[in-house]
C-alpha cells in the first residue's frame, strides 16, 4: 500500500446549499447545511484513503471543539493523525463555503498565523512513498519536500496563490501542479508558453489543471496535455484537493506522470459529479477503463 504525507491547511467547513449568492444586507435561507472536516492538506489525504492508499496528515489544529472533531473526522475516514498537533490556546481555522445550483462554492477562511508559524515533525527515517504539500504552510512544505528529495520520493506542491510565499518550496519539489489562477499569479498568465518558462526556469515537471480542460503538463521530454473526462459537476468543493492527491498517490504507486494525470482527471470527473464523499479506486479504474474501450 502506497504511503503518501499530505502537509498543509486543516480546516472545519460549514457548508451551505444556496439557490442563489446572497444580495448585501439581506438575509438568506439554505436549502441544506453541514459541517464538515476541510482544508486541502486534509481533503487530500482524505481522498488518498478513499482510493486504497495509506494516508497521513501533517498540520495543526486548535485545542478547541472543532480541532477535537477534527480527529473524529480523520479516524473516521481512515486517516493517520499522529503528526497533527494541538497547539494549546489556539483555534482551529474555520471557513463558510456557500455552493449554489451549478457546483461552484465561495469560500470565507478564517485562520491564524500561529497555526502555521512552525515547522513540522518530520520523520526519520522517511517513512513515506510521496509527499503533497500546499502553499497555506511554507515552512512545512519545505521540509518535506527537501525531505521527499532526500530520501529519493516525488514531493508535489500543489501551486495554489499566492504562491511566491513558498518560493523555497518550488524549488525543492520534484512536480509542481498550478491551478490557473496560481499559474497566473507566478507567472503572469495561465498559457502553455508560461507554463513552459516555468519549467525552464524551475528545471522540474511542471502542469495546470484549468477545469474542464486539458491539463496542460512540461515535463523533461516537453510539452503534452491530458484531456479530462466529461461530467456533470454539481459540488467542485475540494476537487482541486482531491486531483493532487490522486496525482500524487499515481506516482507513489510508481506511474509515470502522464498516467498519474489521467488518473487525477479520472477521480477529480467522479468527485465533482457527486455532493460530499470521495472516489473510490475501483471507480476510478472503472471510469479509465470505460474511457480506454471507448476510445
Amino acid at each position: 500500500m502506497a504511503r503518501v504525507a499530505c502537509g498543509g491547511l486543516i480546516t472545519v467547513d460549514m457548508l451551505f446549499d444556496v439557490a442563489t449568492h446572497p444580495q448585501h444586507g439581506l438575509k438568506t435561507r439554505a436549502t441544506g447545511s453541514r459541517m464538515v472536516a476541510g482544508g486541502g492538506a486534509l481533503i487530500a489525504a482524505s481522498a488518498v484513503a478513499a482510493l486504497g492508499g495509506q494516508a497521513s496528515l501533517l498540520g495543526c489544529v486548535g485545542d478547541d471543539t472543532l480541532g477535537a472533531f477534527v480527529r473524529g473526522e480523520l479516524a473516521a475516514r481512515g486517516v493517520d493523525d499522529t503528526w497533527v498537533r494541538s497547539l494549546p490556546g489556539q483555534g482551529t481555522a474555520r471557513s463558510a463555503v456557500l455552493i449554489t445550483p451549478d457546483g461552484e462554492r465561495t469560500i470565507i477562511n478564517h485562520r491564524d498565523d500561529a497555526l502555521f508559524a512552525i515547522p513540522p515533525d518530520v520523520p526519520d527515517p522517511f517513512p513515506f512513498d510521496a509527499v503533497l504539500v500546499d502553499t497555506r504552510w511554507p515552512t512545512a512544505a519545505y521540509a518535506l519536500l527537501r525531505a521527499a528529495r532526500q530520501a529519493g520520493r516525488p514531493g508535489v506542491l500543489d501551486g495554489e496563490a499566492p504562491v511566491r510565499l513558498a518560493e523555497d518550496a518550488l524549488r525543492a519539489a520534484s512536480h509542481i501542479v498550478f491551478s490557473e489562477q496560481g499559474l497566473t499569479d507566478y507567472a503572469g498568465a495561465c498559457t502553455a508558453t508560461a507554463l513552459a518558462d516555468v519549467a525552464r526556469q524551475l528545471g522540474t515537471f511542471v502542469a495546470v489543471t484549468r477545469g474542464a480542460a486539458p491539463v496542460l503538463c512540461h515535463g523533461p521530454d516537453g510539452a503534452f496535455s491530458v484531456a479530462t473526462f466529461p461530467t456533470r459537476a454539481v459540488d467542485t468543493l475540494g476537487a482541486g484537493d482531491v486531483w493532487h492527491a490522486a496525482f500524487a498517490l499515481s506516482l507513489a504507486r510508481g506511474q509515470a506522470a502522464h498516467s498519474a494525470v489521467r488518473f487525477a482527471n479520472a477521480t477529480a470527473a467522479l468527485k465533482v459529479a457527486t455532493k460530499g464523499g470521495f472516489p473510490t479506486d475501483a471507480a476510478v479504474m472503472g471510469l479509465l477503463s470505460q474511457d480506454l474501450a471507448g476510445a
